[in-house]
């Protein structure tokens, strides 16, 4: 369920599940412990999970909704503003509304025509209009 802040179970398990995995990339190093190899300095190769503020990946900056409207960056709402919760509401969720963004990068989770930062397709807010085809 999500609190006042909009953060919910699935979040927290989706960050703390990232960070545990990039932390114990950090203790598989190439020397083995054995003093025969050597140490690298490379950083591992991870995708960082969206963040809970206003930014997207590029992808998302101005794409086009389900509906047909091009995002514009400088005229997003906050979710505080429109009372976004990462659950459905009634039936009515992100996935079904003419102002989302379909996934573009594969993490499950797309954006809004006029909310800031990524939005989970089973999420719902108050400007929710059903996408008709």
């Amino acid at each position: 369920m999500a609190d006042g802040n909009g953060n919910s179970r699935r979040r927290f398990l989706q960050l703390t599940g990232t960070t545990a995995v990039v932390g114990l990339a950090g203790c598989s190093g190439n020397g083995g412990g054995d003093g025969g190899g050597e140490e690298t300095t490379e950083a591992p190769t991870t995708t960082a999970p969206p963040s809970d503020d206003d930014t997207v990946p590029e992808q998302y900056a101005t794409a086009t909704s389900l509906g047909g409207q091009e995002r514009d960056p400088d005229s997003l709402s906050a979710k505080s503003d429109v009372q976004y919760q990462e659950e459905p509401k009634e039936g009515q969720q992100c996935s079904g509304c003419t102002f989302y963004i379909e996934d573009k990068n594969g993490d499950g989770l797309g954006a809004c025509a006029i909310v800031e930062g990524t939005i989970d397709p089973e999420a719902w807010c108050i400007s929710y209009a059903p996408y008709q085809e």
